[in-house]
């Protein structure tokens, strides 16, 4: 067998290994319960029950000041200017409440202060920045909620579902640890077979499986020993002892965790020469904190700490570990999971319930509310994390920056990142070299993958039509594997797996969930498309299978095109909006890492203001409106403008109505930024349309538009990456008070698969309505309509209308996408008031 085949094989295995340590991970890391991201959903859940808008919190101000002024135009009664005396986001005020004073003088609230899409330098404070809620009405809902409450009964409900998955988690950190540092020279191959067997009995030369890392550790041929630090009860660091003298230090918290010594006087040296270093010894002293406000415990593990570097020799220093070190005689890995539950639940019980809250106020306790938020400090980075493998030091965080990420997304995903690059090494991934290994392993399969059923599904008897949207015309230069679990299968040098069919060539991904072979997109394995599962007969000749056809309800006949049900859509067509927000949480992730080299304002600098009172980075004495604003996240007002008042915006672009004069300059300043941001065609797009938002798809069924004609976006046209969102733009909502969506015979959903666009701009991390996961096109985009047929299911139908990004046809009609008419630039331009961006979007020469 040659050793791209081997390789393949080592792969395949690998990752049947790892996709269920995988899912753990994942699993534990979206239960996790982190008191910042519940107080980020609290206020989310109030702003939208309180404006029918999902703003996003860390755009939404509390803003308290010393003067008011009377107007008629805000909707609590009252404006302001000049800066506030003080400013809250509303993920802050969830935690931190309103002022004492607010609580008995409940009438001056809405008087003093309001809430805001702008922070505290915007100068004035009227209608045109306003969110519209009542202060009094928050007031009530925070008493209503009692965050404390809601925490421990979080955490108590982590630990019934994950008390068993933490110390699975905990080995696999260590065996990816001991990959690492294999790798690195500071162990060597007796180190890790003692480290595997220590992991589980028996592992030193099989892949880990959850089953095995689930089997008791006390047994192991390492002695593990705990060194306390004062009265601290968390460990820095611990010493692993083998028969012959060895020794290995173990740092969980650290980005080299494993080293091996060959006495404990030699670890101890180095112990004492790295604690004489002011940074190095701050990171133990940090890893020893299980509260960074209990002086008296931090003191001591301070001072146990500097008895150990200002020891006069290596042998003093040696005593004086031998003096703090106990011997671990219980399951090392149950001993964490213990460790850090009661930490969770100490923290948990530190922080001041509404009934403690009130007792407080009774006493006239001033810090009441003042050190509610002070509380939550030593939950900012648990033990369980460092000892999961994802301490600071591992992902390069500053504490501070940590525990008040701007948003939560992007924290859980560096948790996970951090914790399946464990798994990763756990796995010996690293020593196969394909280039997608890790994207493979943290590759979660879409809900419509583990949501289905296939094994009623039937063999296709003529699969062209359905397949041609993943035909691939590359030349295929691969390897076929004729036995074993890839029989059939062709692999090529990047590790990419093929399949052969009807003298075609597809791309397949094999699918745990599925325990068979996907046919995906050729240029994006991992990008969401139909299912289209496929096996090897016993003629050796591949078979692609479809689900039974059975028309439902009062389906409307398809004409001139295909019709047909779809799990994909059976699955997104529901209304969940758990799933719904974890996908968009997903792709505001990926949007943010697409952003590179953008202008970085410090945490405590104000952004400039252009001419038009924008705001923005300058550079070089030019207005950069895409920044990354320290400990606030990625802005940009232009975007923030769009997606807040985007309907207003579009009215100049779609009938020529203007609400404010400068539209047109607005417009144009958007459309620069826009084409300065990062573009992206990773992911597969989606549109919705209706008559309700005069943009149904009528045109599609009675075939007056069809596969092969040109389509143009005649106005700032939004798509997204989170199917769950388009059938709130296809359809309706039930009136009986189900939660189900109705669709028409106008609805359509228009695809874009990933890598067939060009030019759309992901801008999640920028807008209010980042749960839209939208990428933006500028008017004047041309799309080829490459597939039209009906999709049904039990409670829907509609068109589905795949496209294709494409250019300007030199001759031949051009619709728009929008409405299905006639394109006729004059008409379009017309609106327009300014000539140079009506040429812009729409331009006279090709």
């Amino acid at each position: 067998m040659s050793d791209l085949k081997q390789r393949a094989l080592r792969f395949f295995q690998a990752m049947r290994a790892g996709h269920p340590l995988a899912r753990l991970v994942y699993q534990v890391i979206q239960d996790y319960p982190d008191p910042f991201v519940m107080a980020n959903q609290e206020a989310a859940r109030i702003i939208t029950q309180r404006t029918g808008k999902s703003f996003d919190p860390r755009f939404v101000w509390w803003h308290q000041f010393a003067t008011a002024i009377s107007s008629t135009k805000t909707y609590n009664g009252w404006r302001h200017s000049g800066a506030p005396v003080k400013s809250l986001r509303m993920t802050d005020l969830v935690i931190a409440r309103f002022d004492l004073f607010f609580q008995d003088a409940t009438d001056q609230l809405d008087l003093q202060g309001g809430f805001y899409r702008q922070g505290a330098n915007a100068g004035t404070f009227d209608e045109r920045n306003e969110v519209r809620m009542l202060a009094v009405d928050v007031q009530q809902d925070l008493w209503a909620l009692d965050f404390a409450e809601l925490y421990r009964a979080q955490v108590a409900r982590f630990w019934s579902d994950h008390g068993d998955d933490f110390p699975v988690l905990a080995k696999i950190n260590l065996l990816g640890q001991a990959a690492v540092a294999l790798r690195a020279g500071l162990l060597d191959a007796t180190d890790v077979a003692r480290v595997r067997d220590m992991a589980a009995r028996g592992l030193d030369s099989v892949l880990p499986t959850v089953e095995q890392l689930r089997r008791d550790g006390s047994r192991t041929v390492l002695e593990v020993n705990h060194y306390g630090l004062g009265h601290a009860d968390r460990a820095s660091f611990y010493s692993l002892h083998a028969a012959d003298g060895r020794v290995m230090l173990y740092q969980p918290w650290a980005s080299e965790a494993l080293r091996r010594f060959d006495s404990d006087l030699a670890m101890a040296a180095w112990l004492r020469r790295a604690l004489q270093d002011t940074t190095s010894f701050e990171q133990f002293l940090a890893a020893a904190q299980s509260d960074p406000l209990d002086a008296e415990r931090n003191d001591a593990a301070r001072i146990a700490l500097q008895s150990v570097a200002d020891a006069p020799s290596d042998a003093a220093a040696q005593t004086l570990l031998a003096y703090l070190r106990t011997p671990i005689a219980a399951d090392f890995f149950t001993r964490l999971a213990v460790q850090s539950r009661r930490e969770m639940e100490a923290h948990a019980d530190a922080i001041p319930s509404n009934s403690q809250l009130r007792r407080r106020m009774g006493r006239g306790y001033l810090s009441a509310f003042i050190n509610t938020f002070g509380g939550l400090a030593p939950l900012g980075w648990p033990v369980s994390l460092s000892l999961l493998g994802a301490g600071l030091i591992k992902l390069g965080l500053d504490v501070d920056t940590a525990a008040r990420a701007a948003d939560d997304q992007t924290r859980r995903q560096a948790l996970l990142d951090a914790m399946l690059d464990s798994v990763f090494g756990a796995l010996s991934l690293t020593d196969l070299a394909f280039q997608s290994s890790f994207a493979t392993l943290a590759y979660q399969p879409p809900f419509h993958e583990s949501n289905a059923l296939i094994s009623h599904w039937r063999v296709i008897e003529r699969p062209d039509p359905l397949l041609a949207e993943f035909a691939s015309n590359r030349q295929l230069i691969a390897e076929l594997i004729e036995e074993g679990p890839l029989r059939g299968v062709q692999v090529h040098a990047d590790g990419s797996t093929w399949i052969t069919l009807n003298d075609r060539h597809y791309r397949v991904r094999y699918s745990d969930e599925l325990l068979t072979w996907l046919i995906v997109p050729a240029e994006v394995a991992e990008a969401y498309a139909p299912l289209r599962p496929v096996r090897l007969g016993t003629d050796g000749e591949w078979q692609v299978l479809e689900p039974p056809s059975s028309l439902a309800g009062d389906t409307p006949p398809a004409v001139g095109f295909g019709s047909g049900p779809s799990p994909f859509w059976d699955t997104y067509t529901q209304v969940d909006q758990v799933r719904s927000m974890r996908l968009s949480a997903n792709a505001r992730v990926r949007q943010k890492k697409l952003l590179k080299g953008l202008p970085t304002l410090g945490a405590d600098q104000l952004p400039a203001e252009d001419g038009d009172k924008i705001y923005c980075v300058m550079v070089n004495g030019v207005p950069e409106y895409s920044y990354l604003h320290e400990g606030d996240g990625y802005r940009n007002e232009l975007i923030d403008y769009y997606t807040d008042e985007s309907s207003q915006v579009n009215k100049v672009l779609r009938s020529g109505v203007y609400e404010h004069d400068d539209v047109d300059s607005y417009i144009a300043k958007l459309a620069d930024t826009l084409e300065r941001l990062p573009k992206s065609n990773a992911v597969t797009l989606y549109r919705g349309g209706s008559d309700a938002r005069n943009t149904g798809g009528r045109h599609f069924r009675s075939g007056r538009v069809g596969v092969g004609d040109i389509l143009i976006n005649t106005d700032l046209t939004s798509f997204t990456e989170n199917p769950y969102i388009v059938p709130e733009f296809a359809a309706t909502l039930a009136r009986d008070g189900n939660q189900q969506w109705v669709f028409d015979d106008s609805s359509v959903i228009y695809e874009l698969p990933a890598a067939s666009y060009h030019s759309g701009t992901p801008i999640s991390a920028f807008s209010m309505m980042w749960e839209e996961a939208e990428t933006l096109f500028l008017p004047g985009n041309y799309f080829e309509v490459s597939k039209v047929e009906q999709v049904y299911g039990n409670h829907y139908h509609f068109i589905r209308v795949v496209l294709k990004q494409t250019t300007r046809p030199a001759q031949g009609p051009v619709y728009d996408l929008r409405t299905g008419q006639l394109f006729d630039r004059a008409t379009f331009s017309s609106r327009i008031r300014t000539t140079a961006l009506a040429e812009r979007f729409f331009p006279v020469a090709p």
